[in-house]
């Protein structure tokens, strides 16, 4: 072989070898640290989002339980309201009622908390 060519072929080894030692120093030195820190970011924020949408079904849930708990009590004060109109309607001392209103008062409280359970139920 020429002594140029040598020369050549030295030279294009020595740019290689200098082309990839470049390569791998940015690979590890500023490549490969982003990338981990970039995903490491990327959990905390998934982590941060499920965190929030957790809280977000609580919220949701403990509003559900206090509606139907507001909507219990609604239909039972309409109840004791409706016994008590229905008493005084028909000039009962003791509050009692004949069997047949207070038949029709106990299944209209049954069907408003069963509206209830349909509105607000697990």
């Amino acid at each position: 072989m020429s002594k140029a060519f040598r020369i050549v072929l030295m030279v294009c080894a020595i740019i290689l070898v200098v082309a990839i030692s470049g390569s791998m120093i940015y690979y590890f030195a500023f490549a490969k640290p982003g990338n981990e820190r970039a995903e490491r970011e990327w959990e905390k924020e998934k982590l941060r989002k499920e965190e929030e949408q957790r809280k977000e079904e609580d919220r949701k849930e403990l509003q559900r339980e206090q509606n139907l708990r507001d909507c219990l009590s609604n239909a039972y004060d309409n109840y004791n309201e409706n016994w008590k109109s229905a008493a005084k309607r028909l000039d009962s001392k003791d509050n009692t009622l004949p069997t047949d209103v207070a038949a029709r008062l106990n299944e209209g409280n049954e069907k408003q908390q069963e509206q209830c359970f349909k509105l607000y139920g697990p």
